[in-house]
């Protein structure tokens, strides 16, 4: 993927880029604009002036709320839902090859714990807790072979870890929690030293289910190797949707998001080689609201919606550096790097905002 200053600096060159495709049917275009109270709803990782890196609680606009300042650059977010426990804790973690995790509180801006991998394991940019809050769970590898690991961390503990799943598989890299409580991990397949790969012709990349005890129940991977697993979208049912980074030929163009419903192999969503061209190679981030998919490229600076039952692509957008996208209440939620965000239905009103914020890859919602 493009590196921090290139990727910034493609943003210089947007204007150029064409306006919204629509590869099948009929859509509407609706703007409207819209004065909301300013209300915690969204958290993200952004990007600073001289390298200035930060969690941000945002409003549905994606104003900021709280910046919490960070170590190093963040990738993904984790989110608690507030039980008996009590906590609303919300942790970031740093990007791969990443050294810590910084948790605060969501609701009040306020640091607390920062954690530090072990000197022989690295973070992978994504976790998740568990269905009862109880555990957070980290994707992680050893630094020397980048064999992954889940790590297990006891939240009433202060975050300590208490156990390690092994078996996952080279590169993992999001995992994400299912409604009855088991977990799906997108598997990169790259050994990487830092962020160099070094067995692009031995990949093995997988999508993985696990139960709640870490077992595996199920993996499927892609016929071409070469298209690593890295994120993942939920429709709140039984379909998963991964996105990949293609580590193949700069001049192929396959398809980069594919779906999976429970123990089934994957299907391919389609689109045009010269339209996954657009996406540079790289999916960031997956939603789903009914029958769309939404997905972001940074490095292509656009965003798609795809029918999943017509297994269409309906639209191909310009965003400046698009990175996180979030369902809720059936609509769309994207931000960019260029600060700029966008709220929408699928397939009809738009509404943009400016946030000031140079966004990361990911967004979450804050569960209500």
């Amino acid at each position: 993927m493009t590196d921090f200053n290139a990727k910034r600096r493609q943003l210089l060159s947007l204007a150029a880029v064409g306006g919204g495709l629509v590869a099948c049917g009929s859509i509407a275009w609706l703007y409207q604009h819209k004065n909301e109270v300013q209300k915690a709803a969204l958290i993200g990782n952004s990007v600073g002036f001289n390298q200035n890196f930060h969690c941000v609680v945002a409003d549905w606009q994606g104003k900021p709320i709280y910046q919490i300042p960070l170590p190093q650059r963040a990738h993904g977010v984790a989110i608690s839902k507030k039980s008996s426990m009590g906590f609303t804790d919300a942790v970031a973690f740093s990007r791969r090859p990443g050294s810590y995790f910084q948790v605060f509180d969501y609701q009040t801006g306020t640091k607390k714990q920062l954690v530090q991998a072990e000197n022989n394991r690295h973070f992978y940019g994504h976790g998740v807790f568990s269905l009862d809050g109880k555990l957070l769970l980290a994707t992680q590898g050893i630094k020397q072979t980048s064999q992954g690991l889940i790590g297990v961390y006891d939240v009433a503990k202060d975050y300590k870890k208490v156990d390690e799943w092994h078996g996952i598989g080279i590169g993992p890299h999001e995992i994400i929690r299912l409604n009855n409580g088991s977990y799906a991990v997108g598997v990169g397949g790259v050994h990487t030293q830092g962020r160099e790969p070094l067995n692009l012709d031995t990949m093995q990349p997988s999508l993985i289910r696990l139960n709640q005890h870490g077992e595996i129940t199920s993996k499927v991977g892609l016929a071409d190797k070469k298209l690593s697993i890295r994120h993942l979208g939920y429709d709140q049912h039984d379909l998963v949707l991964c996105g990949q980074q293609y580590r193949g030929e700069p001049d192929d163009y396959p398809s980069l998001i594919a779906m999976q419903k429970g123990d089934s192999g994957l299907t391919m969503l389609n689109a045009e080689p010269e339209q996954w061209a657009r996406f540079d190679h790289y999916i960031a981030s997956i939603a789903v609201v009914d029958d769309y998919v939404l997905a972001t490229s940074p490095p292509g600076n656009c965003y798609g919606i795809w029918s999943i039952s017509q297994n269409c692509l309906l639209e191909l957008n310009p965003l400046p550096d698009a990175s996180g996208v979030v369902a809720h209440n059936g609509q769309f939620f994207v931000s960019s790097g260029s600060g700029e965000v966008v709220n929408r239905d699928p397939v009809n009103n738009i509404n943009t905002h400016n946030s000031t914020i140079q966004w990361d890859n990911h967004w979450n919602a804050i569960p209500t």
